[in-house]
This record gives structure tokens, C-alpha cells and sequence, in this order.
């Protein structure tokens, strides 16, 4: 179990009050009320509240107290007004009067004071509105990191502590939010009832299951809140006292939660204690509590990964509401603070304002790229007026552009970039309707407004789009690199742009403008910051879906995505994938459900056609009997059955290696003996049909540029005939069929698919062969194999000599070494062609069957077979041509000429003679 451990911090509890604060219900005057408290970054930081039953009963009072004000206060505001307007309507009908000056002016009007009454009572009811929603001051998180003065942390002496500096001390009591101290309140009564002498791990950690926040934690980690607190209330059970003891309640593992809480609250930049907070402390306290999660298949960084997630959408509100409120400073207009703004209406017509689409929240929040935002501030902050992201496709490139515009708008940019809009050029706007010339030609206006307005920075997607760009009559060639050099030289506005690594080297790097712009690489994504990306995506595909994700959903979305997508990028692959879910499980479970692992494999599965969910009852059943379902097709080669069925169950359970082939297997032997026939069974058995088998003949690559056949021509995407197969069936067996006749250099290619299970095309694309079976099979060294096992020699002499003499021949010994197993397959016996017959006559029963014929084999005619297509040097091959000339062509005759009627049954005798009753 990988669970970090709470930090051991000394806590000083007061000897007197035993860290309760009061001695009967006085402050206690050896602590001053601090009663408990450590020493924390040279802050004496204590625990100021007191959790006595007294003072949670009292502030339960004032909770009621405080709602009896409150009605009380509507009441008597609503009360008096509709009694003023009452009395005035009884005396003179007419409520107008109320409108009237000299109501109000009349020193002798009596029923004033009934509007006073309502004006106090409502002041009153607004003053206590705004002491309930006060809004409490967070914990200053860089005072308690970054503490300057110096306190002697060796004291442990009351009289001494309660001498420190007020500057010093920090009472962290009432940074704990409501739910938080509730928490701690209802364990303390917990601890209580149980007749325990201190609240525990196990108190704290049962009363925190009740709270809204963390029975949510749990949901997305698939668990029930339920059967967890079934299993923690037995356990308080067991330790439950049936008399009261001497309560000291506040032990050492009460305060170490408490006071690790607010260590994990300081390393997260919080402003309050939060359940979450206290949850993970609890945890990490209790070695019981681990072991009960790990046993619910929950782990350290499992369980930090949803806290995050929580505090995520938390933090993603808060954010969004002060975003909201700096917005709302923005101009919708275009001009600035000092309303100094220039009309800009040509770049209007070719453009979009990111500045007003941040306003109205149409931009995505940025997540996980703080580091190359902050890489692109120290740039502009240095002095560079022009940025280029370049990365992949779906790397998050825009992400970074929005990010960027949200932090002008909240003023958390550097001061070059406030107080200006965000323009982004449409090159498909820009482009339409015109020629090159004409494109230039707007380019140029777009940029002379903009030298004007000076308030504003230009974006432009994919830049060397505007570069290296024929007409259409391919006479003229746009490329702007000139035009834009000039204008970003002169320094009068900022520009910001994105590339393709492809685009960027070929038109920009090289070019007049790639000296004006500063690039930033934008990498993909790792899978712990894809993770955090689709946390904050869950949200708007869970409202549109009305399903909830569970962490391990959006765990699978990014592996899966990552495992199986090559040709997508992360996180804008694992994004595609999660809105895919969410519309699949609302479609199969309905609303209201909950998104599992199991959900996004199954949606994989379909996709790739590569089973990755849970291995079912059936299947695994299925497994445990594959030597019985290949040997239902091929007969004898018991050794081959057995390799293959323990390599597929290996796969299946995952205990494999992930970044080789399922398995690479050699079958040697005779011709006609099963070498390809338990090829294709096992594509049937395994893959789920004979034609998820690529079958390479390679006999067609026996020269060395053969190779550009198999990974496509040079710069010509989807021409490779091995490796475009693979790429749109990853899930499939490959067969390399007489692999003896390839050229050598055609051999060396597959030392890297065996090795690492990936190839590169010819375009640079990485083909995954990691969920692929690779069968090559040969005939080498057969008439040694014939000429051996005529002299009697045994099966595993023949296979030694084999691969350490004939087959170098053939093959280098590295290239052997990469094989998994080496597989020599025997020649068949007489009564082992005879079972193949049978299974062969299996075949032309079910075509008669669909004609509603049926068939009867009699032992005789299998004898007769037998005679026939035995042949120890082809194997079961003339059997074929026997079945062909004896049975097939027979039958032939039989439906052409109109003499075999439905129901009617096909008998095969002696000698194969075909009778037919009916």
C-alpha cells in the first residue's frame, strides 16, 4: 500500500485545561484559551476553538437564535408596512396618500411611525443577512510558508508561549469552513457515544462520510458511501466501551489530523481548511483506513487525484466569478480604459475579438499549461513583442491563446498586454474570393489599422497557412513572410501566432518573419495533466449527458486514448473520447448514471475492436479451454496448441509485457502439416474471426526495396501494405507466410516490431503492433525435418539441431532470438488424417445443411479417405484434392442434375460411394 504518511508534528496541549481551553467554564488561564498548538515555519500556530459539548450546544443556540432574528426581522418589516398601508386604506380609502408630501411632512400624522417600525426592521433584517454571508478572511498561505520572524522552537513551557509576539502566533481555528468545524463537532459527539476516551481516525473519518463534499469524492471513485460506513461503524463497535471512561477525547491523533489538515491546505494554496483537506489527513493518520481502501482498489495518488478534481470545480467557480466581475470592465465596444480607442472596421470584417468572446464566457479555462503561459509572459515581459506556439495537432496550442486572453482580462498579464483587445485573424476570410495578390493586399489594411489603433494584438492560427501557399492558376505564391517581417519589425503592435512543427520548418524558421517571432514549444501532454484537463471538461459533458464521471473513467479515457490513438495527441484525443462516453452511457444506462472504467473500455473496444474490459464469467471460461477449441480444428501439434493458448491467456490477463507483440511465434515444419490452420483458428478463436488475420506473402518481398511495399512509398501517405493494414485493425493477427523467402534486409525491418512492438511508415506515422499476435511461418530445413523423423529421432533433437545448424541459413541467430517461441511442427500420422477428413466432410455438411440436406458420414468412408489422402510428405493436402474429386464433385453432379430434394440425407459408404435417402 502506497499511501503517503502524515507529517509527526509535537503538538503542546495544556496540561491544565487537556486541550479543551476552559476550566470549569472559565478560560483557562495557563493557556489563555490556546490549549493546543505546534510550532509551524517559526509561527506558534494553535488551535484557538474549544469543542466542549457546552460550546457546541451553545453556537447550535445562537445557529437558531440567529434564524428566529432573521424571521423575525421579515416579519415585523413586512408586518408594519402592510399594517401602515392598512390603517391609511381604513382611514381614507385611498392608499395614494401615501404619495403624497404632506403625509410625510405632517408632524401630527399618527401612522409614520409604523413605516419607522418596518425601516428599522428591515435595516435590521439587512444587517443580519450580511453578518450571516459574511465572506471570511482566507489563511494567508505565503505569510505561514514564508515567516520571517524568529521564535525558539525548543520551548514547551505555557508560561513562556503565552509571552510570544502577537506576530508570531497564528490561530488557525477560524480558517475552518462550516462543513469542516461540523465535521469535527459531530465526531467529538461521535466519540462521545461510543463511550470512547479520544476521537480517532475512526470517528473522524465515519463522520466525514456524511458530509456532502466527500460522499461526492467517493462516488467518483466508484465507491459506496454506504458499505464503507457499514464497514467503519463495525469497527467502532469493537472498541465501543459499555461504561463511560475518563474522556480526555483531544489525543494525539485528533490534533495530528488537525494540524497536518492545514499543512496539506498551506502546500495547496487554500485560503480554508476543507473536509478534503481533513479527509486526506484522516487517511493518511490510519493504517486501518488505508488497508480498507486499498482493498477497495484505491490508492494514494487515486484518492489525491478526485481531491483535486473537487477542489478543481471549486476553484474553476471561483475563478470564473471573479472572472466575471473583471469582464464586466471590459469595453464591448473595442476601446479601452482611457476611451482612446481607434475604429478599426476593415479588420473587423476579417476577424474575430477573443476579448469579447472571454467576456461573454465563451472560451474554454486553461489547464495544466501554467508553465508555458508563464514561459510566454517572461518573453513579452523581456521585451519580445511576438510569440509562435508551435506543437502538434491537439496539443492544446488555443488552450494556451484563451488562457492567455482570460489572465488579460483578469489583470493577471503583464502590463504590456492589459487594457488591449485580442484580435484573431480568419485566414479562411482573409483568403476567400481573392486572389493572392488581393489576400496580401487585406493583410497589409488589416495590419495599417492596427498600427493605429495600438491597442490592439493580433493572432493568426496556423501561420504558415499564409506561407508557401500557390493560386489557384499556380502562378502566383502567397507568402506573407516579407509583408509581416516589416510590419512586426517596426515594433507597433504585438502579434501571436501557432504553427505545425511540419509548417514551422519548412515556410517560417528559415524565413524573414521567423526572426521577428519568438518560439514556444508546445509539447503533448503527459497523462497526469491530460487527467486534469478532462476533470475540467467532466463538468459540461456531464450536464449535457446527465451522467456523472467516475475517476477512473477519465483515468481509461487518457491511457486508452494514449495506448491506442497514435495518430491523435493527447488531451485533445482523450477530450473526443470523454464526450463519446458520456453520449454512449447515457444512450445504454440512462440519465443519472454513473460513467465507469468498464464504460470507456467498452466504447474502445468497439472502436478497435480490441477486447479490454473485465474478463467475463464466459470468457474466462473460454480461456481456460483453448487447447480444446483449437484441437476442434487442428489435429495432433499438441506442443503448438499448448504455446500459443499459454501466450493468449498471458495477454489477456495482461501479465505481458505492454510495449512488445501479444506473442511472435516461428512454426516450422513440413508442408500441409497445420502450420497455417492453427494460424487461422487462433484468429478465429482469439480475434473473433479468420479476417482480423493480415496474411503477408513473402515470397512478393524477396528484393530489398520490397520494403517501401510494407511502410509505403517515401512521402506518400497509406501506400504501405503492412503497416496501413495494422493501423486501421491494431487488433489482429499477422501472418508472414514463407518467411525464408524475404530478403535479409526485409528480415532486419521486423527486429524492431518484435523488439519494441511499434513501426514508422513511410510518413512518419508510429504503427502499434503491441496488440498484435505475429506468426511467421517456413518450410526451411523441411527435408532435414522428413529425413530425421523417418530415422526416429525425437522431436526436441530434431528442434536443437535445427535452430543451432540448418535454420542460419536462413536467419541470423539475433533474428531468432526475437521469436517467443520456436515452434517444429511433426508430420501426420494415418489416423491423424483421418480426423482432419472428418473435420473437412464437417465443412460440406453445413453447405448441405443450408439447402436443408443432410449429411452422414459412415466410419467406412473415412477409412477410404484415409487410403486415399495420407501422404507423410505433403500432409493433409492430397486430403483436400481427395475430398474434392471423391465427395464435392459428386455432390456437384447431384444439385445441378436435380436429384437432391430438402430433407433429403447425402450417405457416404464404402468406398466414398454418395447414396441418397429420403
Amino acid at each position: 500500500m502506497l499511501f503517503a504518511k502524515n507529517k509527526k508534528i509535537e503538538a503542546i496541549v495544556c496540561d491544565k485545561c487537556q486541550g479543551t481551553g476552559y476550566l470549569q467554564f472559565r478560560k483557562c488561564s495557563n493557556c489563555k484559551k490556546m490549549h493546543t498548538g505546534f510550532f509551524y515555519n517559526n509561527l506558534f500556530v494553535y488551535f484557538g476553538k474549544s469543542l466542549t459539548l457546552y460550546n457546541i450546544r451553545l453556537k447550535k443556540a445562537r445557529k437558531i437564535l440567529n434564524v428566529f432574528r432573521i424571521l423575525g426581522a421579515l416579519v415585523f418589516w413586512l408586518g408594519f408596512w402592510a399594517l401602515l398601508v392598512y390603517s391609511v386604506w381604513q382611514t381614507d380609502k385611498d392608499i395614494t396618500r401615501l404619495l403624497t408630501i404632506s403625509f410625510w411632512l405632517d408632524d401630527k400624522e399618527p401612522m409614520r411611525i409604523l413605516f419607522w417600525l418596518g425601516f428599522i426592521s428591515l435595516t435590521y433584517l439587512l444587517y443580519r443577512l450580511s453578518v450571516q454571508n459574511k465572506v471570511q478572511k482566507g489563511i494567508d498561505y505565503k505569510f505561514l510558508e514564508k515567516n520571517i520572524h524568529k521564535t525558539d522552537l525548543s520551548v514547551f513551557d505555557w508560561s513562556v508561549i503565552k509571552k510570544i509576539s502577537h506576530k508570531d502566533k497564528f490561530d488557525f481555528s477560524n480558517f475552518f469552513t462550516d462543513k469542516s468545524e461540523d465535521v469535527l463537532q459531530k465526531s467529538f459527539l461521535l466519540a462521545k457515544n461510543y463511550h470512547s476516551s479520544e476521537i480517532t481516525s475512526l470517528h473522524i473519518f465515519y463522520t466525514l462520510l456524511s458530509s456532502d463534499e466527500i460522499v461526492g469524492i467517493f462516488v467518483r471513485l466508484g465507491i459506496s458511501v454506504k458499505s464503507l460506513q457499514s464497514k467503519i461503524s463495525s469497527l467502532l463497535e469493537k472498541t465501543k466501551n459499555t461504561e463511560l471512561v475518563n474522556n480526555k477525547y483531544f489525543g494525539d491523533d485528533f490534533w495530528q489530523i488537525l494540524f497536518n489538515a492545514l499543512d496539506i491546505t498551506v502546500n495547496f494554496k487554500d485560503t480554508s481548511v476543507r473536509t478534503s483537506e481533513i479527509l486526506l489527513a484522516t487517511v493518511r493518520q490510519s493504517e486501518i483506513i488505508q488497508e480498507i481502501l486499498y482493498d477497495l482498489e484505491v490508492e494514494n495518488q487515486k484518492l489525491n487525484n478526485v481531491v483535486e478534481w473537487v477542489r478543481m470545480r471549486e476553484y474553476l467557480y471561483d475563478e470564473y466569478r471573479k472572472f466575471r466581475k473583471a469582464a464586466s470592465n471590459v469595453s464591448k465596444y473595442g476601446m479601452d480604459k482611457a476611451m482612446t480607442s481607434v475604429a478599426t472596421p476593415f479588420m473587423n470584417s476579417y476577424s474575430k475579438d477573443l476579448t469579447l468572446f472571454a467576456k461573454y464566457g465563451h472560451l474554454s479555462t486553461c489547464v495544466a499549461r501554467e508553465k508555458e503561459i508563464e514561459e510566454i509572459f517572461n518573453i513579452v515581459e523581456a521585451g519580445s513583442e511576438n510569440v509562435i506556439l508551435v506543437g502538434e495537432h491537439g496539443v492544446g496550442k488555443m488552450a494556451i491563446i484563451e488562457g492567455i486572453v482570460q489572465k488579460m482580462i483578469s489583470g493577471d498579464a503583464p502590463k504590456k498586454l492589459l487594457d488591449k483587445r485580442f484580435v484573431q485573424i480568419s485566414t479562411s476570410s482573409l483568403l476567400a474570393g481573392t486572389t493572392v495578390s488581393g489576400a496580401q493586399q487585406r493583410l497589409i489594411n488589416i495590419m495599417n489599422e492596427v498600427s493605429k489603433a495600438k491597442n490592439i494584438i493580433l493572432f493568426i492560427n496556423n501561420l504558415h497557412d499564409l506561407t508557401g501557399m500557390s493560386g489557384s492558376d499556380g502562378g502566383e505564391t502567397l507568402d506573407v513572410s516579407e509583408t509581416l517581417a516589416e510590419y512586426l519589425s517596426s515594433g507597433n503592435f504585438t502579434m501571436f501566432a501557432t504553427a505545425l512543427p511540419e509548417g514551422y520548418n519548412r515556410h517560417i524558421v528559415n524565413s524573414e518573419v521567423g526572426t521577428v517571432f519568438t518560439k514556444v514549444s508546445v509539447n503533448e501532454m503527459n497523462e497526469d495533466q491530460s487527467i486534469r484537463v478532462l476533470e475540467s471538461k467532466a463538468g459540461e459533458v456531464e450536464y449535457k449527458n446527465k451522467i456523472f464521471f467516475s475517476y477512473d473513467a477519465l483515468e481509461k479515457c487518457v491511457t486508452l486514448t494514449d495506448k491506442f490513438f497514435f495518430d491523435q495527441n493527447l488531451p485533445a484525443s482523450a477530450i473526443s473520447l470523454l464526450a463519446e462516453v458520456g453520449s454512449f452511457t447515457r444512450n445504454k444506462k440512462g440519465q443519472n448514471s454513473l460513467v465507469s472504467g468498464e464504460d470507456v473500455a467498452e466504447v474502445v473496444a468497439h472502436k478497435t475492436g480490441i477486447p479490454l474490459a473485465s474478463i467475463s464469467e464466459n470468457e474466462s471460461q473460454k480461456l481456460m479451454r483453448l487447447e480444446q477449441e483449437m484441437h476442434k480444428r487442428v489435429i495432433g501439434q499438441d506442443l503448438a496448441v499448448e504455446l500459443v493458448a499459454n501466450a493468449l491467456r498471458r495477454a489477456r490477463a495482461e501479465m505481458r509485457s505492454q510495449k512488445r507483440p501479444i506473442a511472435n511465434f516461428l512454426f516450422l515444419g513440413p508442408t500441409g502439416v497445420g502450420k497455417t490452420e492453427l494460424t487461422k483458428t487462433i484468429a478465429e478463436v482469439y480475434f473473433g474471426g479468420e479476417d482480423r488475420m493480415i496474411r503477408m506473402d513473402m515470397s512478393e518481398y524477396q528484393d530489398t526495396n520490397s520494403i517501401y511495399r510494407l511502410i509505403g512509398q517515401p512521402g506518400q501517405q497509406g501506400t504501405g501494405l503492412l503497416t496501413e493494414a495494422v493501423r486501421q485493425n491494431p487488433f489482429a493477427l499477422v501472418l508472414l507466410d514463407e518467411l525464408e523467402k524475404a530478403d535479409k534486409n526485409v528480415l532486419n525491418l521486423f527486429l524492431q516490431v518484435f523488439d519494441d512492438g511499434r513501426l514508422t511508415d513511410s510518413v512518419g506515422r508510429v504503427i502499434d503492433f503491441t496488440n498484435t499476435i505475429i506468426i511467421a511461418t517456413s518450410n526451411a530445413g523441411t527435408s532435414y525435418v522428413q529425413s530425421q523423423m523417418n530415422a526416429g529421432v525425437d522431436l526436441e533433437t530434431i528442434k536443437d539441431h535445427l535452430i543451432h545448424g540448418e535454420l542460419i541459413q536462413y536467419y541470423r541467430p539475433e533474428f531468432l532470438n526475437r521469436f517467443d517461441g520456436i515452434v517444429l511442427f511433426k508430420s501426420l500420422t494415418r489416423e491423424e488424417i483421418k480426423k482432419i477428413a472428418g473435420i473437412m466432410l464437417n465443412g460440406v455438411a453445413k453447405d448441405l445443411e443450408t439447402r436443408g440436406v443432410e449429411l452422414r458420414v459412415e466410419e467406412a468412408a473415412l477409412e477410404a479417405l484415409a487410403d486415399v489422402g495420407f501422404d507423410p510428405e505433403f500432409g493433409a493436402r492430397p486430403m483436400r484434392r481427395a475430398i474434392q474429386d471423391k465427395i464435392e464433385n459428386g455432390l456437384a453432379e447431384l444439385i445441378l442434375q436435380g436429384k437432391l430434394q430438402r430433407r433429403d440425407v447425402v450417405v457416404l459408404g464404402e468406398a466414398c460411394q454418395i447414396t441418397v435417402e429420403r
